[in-house]
């Protein structure tokens, strides 16, 4: 067998993976890759270089969770790691199939101020490790990518020793195993939630992103359709379900009381792919009380009764389950149930409707208002979005708002998860390297623009053209409004007096102008009139464009 340096081996390894896009921000400890890369003999590679780690991290993630294929990132030593690890939070608790490596020093030199890699991104990574020989390379960087790819998906890291990449060595590639991601679930478990399910008189379904990641969507319509039931998602990060659906009743509240209001109407409530109640701010009690049966539906075991009461797990691939739900039953309902659900479906298009009707007229009631509303920002958007717009979602405290005006399908909308802010701006341009073909907007707040706002030097190098419209409400706007449920259900204030002690932006930030810095197209937008004319010109556009849209920032 020929010999190689662990480099050669290394990027051997990265082909027979189908890796060919690199997103990363190099150091000294990725001398080796770098100059590797720069060789005729590896030009296919695709490297996408960011100025800022967080920006690498997020345009990787856009990219896995669009293509559903595993990601590759590739950062420097501690100091890099550590600037990626706030967007490796976000991939880790949204699912997110990425591999990042980082490079170290030299094992030999471990006396040497030599970090802990794996000790840093541990507690947010599925698996990590460090190869500190060239003998552990093959196996190590196989698991990796299995590790990131099987359900439930996840980043996963390696640290490398400098060392590692210029021995020599003999050894091969190790190829991926086969692994079917289609496990079935247990058929008693099966018939006892379809006897559930035939004998409720009001069940609901609360989806999660492990539907998207499963491609469940279609299975969970029919699902809904044949049970009669109430559809609630636990977040709108992925579109789980169409939103225009009649039995879609938008997200659950992430405040315990006012979810549970929404669960004890219920007799069942199935969850299913979901991490089923992930509010930040603890209130005493549980979700689920003896009178609602709750049953979930999971690819990940820990996801299972991990918080709140579950009387029936099942673990499956969630579209494998919903099939066997079907079958189930449809070969076991009768005419008279039938006809029960029927009648149940009208009731929740009539509550959908109200719900539609509602959003309407908050939209139609802050339409004039100066400064313009989001409701009017999006509402002017929604009439220029056409079928091949994907949606970047990460406008934070307005993401109400757009979804008030717009309905979305399942792989049209992205949306930020996990809490760390400036995930947007690289995962607009992940998501475009995934979809070259369609336009994708980045729909981002001021706060989490402004912490990736190097991406807009990537989106130039890279000759990437996507469009950003910033929500200017020159604040965080988010931590207002958490500091009144702070206020009003934790300290249980009865006339609170808000301060909202640094959470305003002054001077506030001009995104245009930067834009214009990096030669690309840079708007101010403060007119309501004149969003439709610049968001058209820009999808015609073959430079990315950011329209820097002012915003009523009130709470």
């Amino acid at each position: 067998m020929k010999s190689r340096t662990g480099i050669e081996l290394f990027l051997s390894a990265l082909k027979e993976y189908n890796i060919d896009h690199i997103f990363g921000n190099p150091g000294t400890s990725e001398s080796a890759i770098t100059n590797s890369l720069a060789l005729p003999e590896h030009k296919d590679f695709k490297y996408f270089l960011a100025v800022q780690e967080g920006v690498a991290m997020g345009m990787a993630d856009g990219w896995a969770r669009s293509t559903g294929k595993t990601a590759f990132v590739n950062l420097h030593i501690d100091s890099g790691l550590a600037n990626g690890i706030s967007l490796l939070i976000n991939a880790f608790y949204g699912g997110a199939p990425i591999v990042l490596t980082a490079g170290n020093k030299d094992i030999r030199k471990f006396n040497s101020y030599r970090s802990n890699l794996v000790n840093m991104v541990k507690e947010f990574t599925k698996w990590s490790a460090e190869v500190t020989h060239i003998e552990q390379l093959p196996e190590m960087t196989m698991r990796a990518f299995k590790e990131a790819s099987t359900p439930p998906t996840a980043p996963t890291f390696l640290s490398i020793s400098a060392n590692v990449f210029d021995e020599i060595t003999d050894l091969d590639v190790i190829k991926l195993p086969q692994i079917s991601n289609n496990f079935s679930p247990d058929s008693n478990s099966i018939k006892i939630l379809s006897d559930k399910i035939i004998e409720s008189d009001n069940p609901m379904i609360i989806l999660g992103d492990r539907i998207s990641h499963s491609n469940s969507s279609n299975k969970a319509v029919e699902f809904a359709e044949l049970t009669g039931s109430k559809v609630y998602v636990s977040s709108t990060s992925e579109i789980n379900f169409p939103t225009d659906h009649k039995q879609y009743l938008g997200s659950l509240p992430n405040l315990l009381p006012k979810a549970k209001e929404i669960i004890d109407k219920h007799d069942l409530v199935i969850s299913i792919g979901s991490n089923v109640f992930d509010g930040f701010f603890y209130i005493k009690g549980q979700l689920f009380g003896n009178k609602t049966y709750h049953a979930h539906i999971d690819s990940s075991a820990s996801a299972i009764s991990r918080n709140e009461q579950t009387n029936l797990g099942i673990l499956s691939n969630p579209n494998t389950a919903l099939k066997s739900l079907i079958i189930n039953i449809n070969n076991n309902i009768d005419g008279e149930t039938r006809e029960k659900i029927s009648l149940r479906k009208n009731d929740i298009y009539k509550e959908s409707e109200k719900i539609s009707s509602a959003n309407k007229q908050t939209t139609q009631d802050k339409f004039n208002d100066d400064p313009m509303s989001a409701y009017r920002l999006f509402s002017e958007l929604s009439e220029v979005l056409s079928e091949d717009v994907i949606i970047i979602d990460d406008s934070v405290s307005s993401r109400p708002a757009l979804m008030a005006t717009n309905n979305f399908k399942p792989k049209k909308l992205f949306g930020e998860r996990g809490g760390a802010i400036g995930w947007g701006m690289g995962a607009t341009m992940g998501v475009k390297l995934a979809n070259p073909d369609k336009n994708v907007i980045g729909i981002i707040g001021d706060g989490s623009a402004m912490m990736t706002m190097q991406a807009l030097w990537t989106a130039a190098n890279s000759k990437i053209p996507v469009i950003y419209i910033i929500c200017n409400n020159k604040s965080y706007r988010v931590l207002k409004t958490n500091m009144q449920i702070y206020k009003e259900e934790i300290l249980n204030e009865d006339n609170p007096d808000y301060k909202y002690f640094a959470m305003d932006f002054n001077p506030s930030f001009n995104f245009a102008e930067l834009a214009n810095t990096f030669g690309l197209n840079g708007i101010k937008i403060s007119d309501p009139k004149l969003i439709k004319k610049h968001v058209t010109e820009s999808l015609n556009s073959d430079i990315t464009t950011v329209l820097d849209i002012d915003i009523d920032g009130s709470v």
